[in-house]
């Protein structure tokens, strides 16, 4: 079936549930572009399946299976924490153009005041009932425990980290997952007389990227790793937001080497990223 967010992954669940039966849950734009592939012209639900159908008995797509239980609730949890967060900024900029309108009514501004207090409280409540999450769980605490070994990352990263990573920190090989990340670089090379420049793909998770990008940003300071590394790429003439994002890939990468590892950091894990 085609990804189609939690719709996708409740009937695929259910379907599971039934003896000797296999869910493969594939990107939409696979499947469009497999259909360009067949030259197809016309789109209607008939021809989607057969669509469908085709690239599964071609293409051999891995199976699915849902995350942990305990990572289900961790990424639900932090999702609503960054969508208020999201929304308390919204406000918050509403407040201070607020400030500059003449002849506002009183009720405005307190109505405004009053919708930041409430996402305020909100928010405090759902980062609270993270961390009860991860301290209950065992899986979760001894996770979370050891990225926090890396220098930059904290809990709050740590559990975005887990969150919007979920099973590829692991399961995925290096490549893979930075590909999964959308941290992986794209080439647009013809010949001798096209050569354009290299950037990042994006065609990835870019929450599991914004998770990633203080961390880094911390990390060219204080992580022994990523500062060396920041330093080499700058030293041939890398753009900075280049060398950035090249670090956030690599300490990517020694999340991936801790988690697997199930070790601290130690800046002997450089082998590993």
């Amino acid at each position: 079936m085609e990804a189609t967010g939690v719709y996708s992954q409740s009937l695929a669940a259910r379907i599971l549930q039934y003896p000797d039966t296999q869910v493969s849950i594939i990107n939409p734009a696979q499947i469009a572009a497999f259909a360009k592939a067949q030259l197809r012209r016309t789109k209607n639900d008939k021809i989607d399946a057969l669509v469908i159908l085709a690239f599964a008995q071609s293409q051999n797509p891995a199976p699915w299976k849902p995350e942990p239980v305990a990572l289900q609730r961790l990424h639900a949890l932090v999702t609503q924490a960054d969508s208020l967060r999201a929304t308390q900024r919204q406000w918050a900029n509403r407040k201070h153009t607020q400030g500059f309108i003449p002849n506002l009514p009183q009720v405005v501004p307190q109505s405004t005041a009053a919708m930041l207090r409430f996402l305020e409280r909100q928010m405090a409540k759902v980062e609270k009932a993270i961390a009860e999450l991860c301290a209950n769980d065992p899986l979760l605490q001894n996770q979370v425990a050891l990225l926090c070994t890396i220098p930059g990352v904290a809990q709050h990263s740590a559990t975005r980290i887990l969150a919007y990573g979920k099973s590829a920190l692991i399961a995925y090989s290096a490549r893979s997952l930075v590909a999964h990340a959308g941290l992986a670089p794209r080439q647009h090379q013809s010949g001798t007389s096209v050569h354009r420049k290299s950037y990042i793909a994006k065609q990835g998770n870019k929450h599991l990227r914004h998770a990633l990008y203080m961390p880094a940003l911390v990390g060219i300071t204080h992580n022994p790793i990523i500062k060396q590394y920041y330093q080499r790429l700058l030293e041939n003439d890398k753009p900075k937001m280049l060398a950035l994002i090249a670090s956030m890939k690599k300490l990517l990468l020694i999340s991936r080497a801790i988690l697997v590892t199930q070790k601290p950091f130690n800046p002997q894990l450089i082998h590993l990223t």
